[in-house]
């Protein structure tokens, strides 16, 4: 693989938080596809985190993604899942993958983070923004909605990993060009 200058990383980081911001903006006020967006947003950072030397772009393109969604975006709790799990997923989904090479191991590990993650969503984003989420939820009891939840990040990472593999192997060579 051909290097990439630093102003095309930068470049591609742009064009990521632009992307984001616009998905999440999205998903905060049209009243359907609200997951499809969020997992759309969810994409962006891979764009400049597959590139060499590219997690600090990534890492700046979620900073740049947070810090304008917060003043942007009027329902907070798409800033909250954004900053909590949607927007960082890619960066951990590649230091799993990268440091674990046990597929069933490193799924275990990414499994478990995600539990750790959605609680996170749940409670944090209630305390930091007054949002009663437990109240969002559906009436069903509580051994119905967790393994609702688990095989909802089941499907979300094998999408993921399906569309990630797709621009790795199709799209990325065809959008950002090389020296």
């Amino acid at each position: 693989m051909k290097k990439i200058s630093a102003t095309t990383k930068l470049t591609l980081s742009a064009m990521s938080t632009a992307l984001s911001v616009v998905f999440l903006y999205a998903a905060s006020v049209i009243p359907t596809a609200k997951l499809a967006l969020c997992f759309l947003t969810s994409l962006m950072p891979w764009i400049p985190l597959r590139e060499r030397g590219g997690f600090v772009y990534a890492l700046l393109s979620y900073a740049a993604t947070g810090a304008i969604c917060f003043f942007l975006i009027p329902n907070k709790l798409y800033f909250a899942a954004y900053i909590l799990f949607f927007g960082c997923y890619g960066m951990i989904k590649l230091g799993i993958d990268s440091v674990i090479r046990d597929k069933l191991v490193a799924f275990a590990a990414k499994l478990i983070l995600c539990n750790g993650l959605a609680a996170l969503v749940i409670f944090g984003a209630g305390k930091l923004f007054s949002l009663d989420i437990i109240a969002q939820l559906p009436n069903y009891p509580l051994y119905i909605i967790i393994p609702a939840i688990e095989i909802f990040f089941i499907a979300y990472e094998l999408v993921f990993t399906l569309c990630v593999r797709v621009f790795d192997d199709r799209l990325r060579n065809v959008i950002i060009t090389r020296r």
